[in-house]
C-alpha cells in the first residue's frame, strides 16, 4: 500500500557470486532513515552461487531475509520467485553488484510513486540508470567499462535496464506479468520483459554505481549469449522490431546486404576480437561485432532449416 506520504516497499536483491554485505547495509540504513516509508523489507536470494561469500550474515540485520538456493535457476526465474515472496505492494529490484551513489536513492523512487496514476500501476516501471567508477579498470576489463561509461550511462529514455527498477506487485499478481522463464542464460531478459508484456518504462535520474565490471572475454561471451537469447525470441515475437539491434538487422536485410555482412564478419572476426581484448577497444567495432554475430547466427540457423 502507498499512502499520501508513506509507502510499503519490498527491496529484492537476487545474488550470484557477489558479496552483498555493504549494499544491504547501505540500503537498510537508507530505509530506516526514510520518512517516505511506512514498512519495508529486504529480501536477498542467493541463486546457487559457486563462490563462497559470507552473505548469510545479512540475515541477522533487522528487516532483512536471506535465502540460499542450492541450484542456479537463472535471472528470470529468481526474479519471479522473489516477486511472489515479497510482502509489500511495491517492489524495488536491485542487482547484487551495485553500490549506492547518493543518500536520496530510496526517496527518489518513493516520491515518484505518487505521480503514477492508479490505472497505470500495472503498466509503469520506473528505472534509474547506471554509472561506473570513473577510474579505468585493468586492461582485461576495459571493454565493459568503456561501453558502460561511454554508452550505457548516457542512455536514459527508451533504454530500460533491470540493474534496478521499481514495479507494482500487482503486475505479477493481478496481470500475471513475469520474466520469461524460458530464458535461463544471460541477456535481454529485461528488454523482453518490457516488450513482451507491453509495459511502460519510465526513466528517473536516480543512478546506482555498477561494480561488476567483467573481464573482456567474459563480457564478449555474455554478449553472444544475449544475442542467442534474442534470436530465440526473434522467432515468435510480434514486437521484435522494437529492439534496436533487430531494427538494424532489418534495415541491412532490406538493403540485401546480409550475406556480405556475414562474409565480412567471418573474415574480420579475429581482428575485431583482438581489438576488443586490447587496452583501447573500439566501441564501433564492438557494435559491428554484435550485428555481425546476430546476422551470422541467423544465417546458420536458416541453413540448418533448409537442410
Amino acid at each position: 500500500m502507498c499512502l499520501k506520504s508513506k509507502c510499503n516497499l519490498s527491496i529484492l536483491i537476487p545474488c550470484y557470486n557477489f558479496d552483498i554485505t555493504d549494499l544491504v547495509k547501505s540500503i537498510n540504513k537508507l530505509c530506516k532513515n526514510s520518512k517516505s516509508l511506512k514498512k519495508f523489507e529486504i529480501l536477498c536470494f542467493e541463486d546457487g552461487s559457486t563462490k563462497c561469500f559470507s552473505n548469510i550474515r545479512v540475515d541477522k540485520l533487522k528487516n532483512v531475509k536471506y535465502h540460499k538456493l542450492q541450484n542456479n535457476i537463472g535471472r528470470s526465474k529468481i526474479r519471479n520467485m522473489m516477486a511472489k515472496t515479497a510482502n509489500y505492494d511495491w517492489l524495488l529490484f536491485i542487482d547484487c553488484d551495485s553500490k549506492i551513489a547518493h543518500s536520496n536513492f530510496i526517496k527518489n523512487y518513493t516520491d515518484q510513486i505518487h505521480n503514477i496514476k492508479k490505472e497505470d500501476y500495472t503498466r509503469v516501471v520506473l528505472y534509474g540508470g547506471t554509472v561506473y567508477d570513473k577510474k579505468p579498470p585493468k586492461s582485461n576489463q576495459k571493454l565493459h567499462w568503456k561501453y558502460g561509461t561511454k554508452i550505457e550511462t548516457k542512455r536514459k529514455k527508451n533504454s530500460f535496464s533491470s540493474h534496478h527498477f521499481l514495479i507494482s506487485k500487482k503486475c505479477f499478481t493481478e496481470k500475471n506479468i513475469q520474466f520469461n522463464e524460458n530464458i535461463n542464460t544471460y541477456g535481454y531478459e529485461d528488454v523482453l520483459f518490457i516488450v513482451d508484456n507491453k509495459l511502460k518504462p519510465t526513466y528517473i535520474k536516480n543512478p546506482l554505481i555498477h561494480l561488476g565490471v567483467k573481464k573482456t572475454i567474459d563480457y564478449i561471451k555474455d554478449t553472444e549469449s544475449a544475442i542467442e537469447n534474442l534470436i530465440d525470441f526473434y522467432k515468435f515475437s510480434k514486437n521484435k522490431k522494437k529492439i534496436k539491434i533487430i531494427q538494424t538487422y532489418h534495415m541491412i536485410s532490406k538493403l540485401k546486404l546480409t550475406k556480405i555482412l556475414v562474409t565480412l564478419f567471418q573474415i574480420f572476426k579475429p581482428l575485431i576480437l583482438k581489438n576488443m581484448k586490447s587496452n583501447h577497444p573500439s566501441l564501433l567495432l564492438f557494435q559491428i561485432y554484435k550485428i555481425g554475430f546476430l546476422s551470422h547466427m541467423l544465417a546458420n540457423r536458416n541453413l540448418t532449416k533448409k537442410r
